[in-house]
């Protein structure tokens, strides 16, 4: 099923996306400034400064957040332990279907989530996530609490606990 926001896509940008063999189009966005972005079966394209588009593969992508009363989108990457998560933030009227299908292939893209508890009520997720070609290894990542320092030595342990159980989880598939 093709996913379609009501602007049309202009036909010279399908080209600029450098798409994979049978990499299909399914919805897209366009922002206040007239630059897109495009979502298909295995990614999301994001304009870059120099006119070109960045490739970001589902299994690459944490969360989207929709601001409705600022009407701004971000896209959300996935981080290495203890570094902050690129965001990739703009401004859109309608976000309509692309928003809805970030949130389906990200949501798809997950194979693994386990939480644990270091203190109180304050976690984290281990969060594991493979491409839709299932062409790469599992992309591992972490979500947590507000307030936990990821450089502190018992967070880290608990952090590299429950990747190994969530690695053994995944081997079992």
């Amino acid at each position: 099923m093709r996913i379609r926001s009501r602007n049309r896509l202009p036909a010279t940008v399908v080209p600029a996306l450098r798409l994979l063999p049978r990499e299909r189009v399914l919805a897209w966005a366009a922002d206040d400034l007239g630059r897109w972005y495009v979502g298909t079966d295995l990614a999301i394209h994001l304009p870059t400064a120099d006119a070109g588009y960045r490739r970001l593969g589902w299994e690459d992508v944490q969360r989207a957040d929709w601001d409705r009363e600022t009407e701004r989108l971000a896209i959300v990457e996935v981080a290495d332990w203890g570094d902050p998560e690129p965001a990739n933030e703009f401004e859109v009227a309608e976000p309509g279907r692309l928003l809805e299908l970030i949130r389906e292939r990200v949501t798809n893209s997950v194979v693994c989530t386990l939480y644990a508890r270091v203190r109180g009520s304050a976690g984290l997720s281990v969060i594991g996530r493979r491409s839709p070609l299932r062409d790469s290894p599992v992309r591992w990542s972490y979500v947590l609490s507000p307030g936990l320092d990821p450089s502190h030595p018992a967070v880290a342990e608990i952090a590299a606990q429950t990747l190994e159980q969530a690695r053994r989880e995944v081997e079992g598939l």
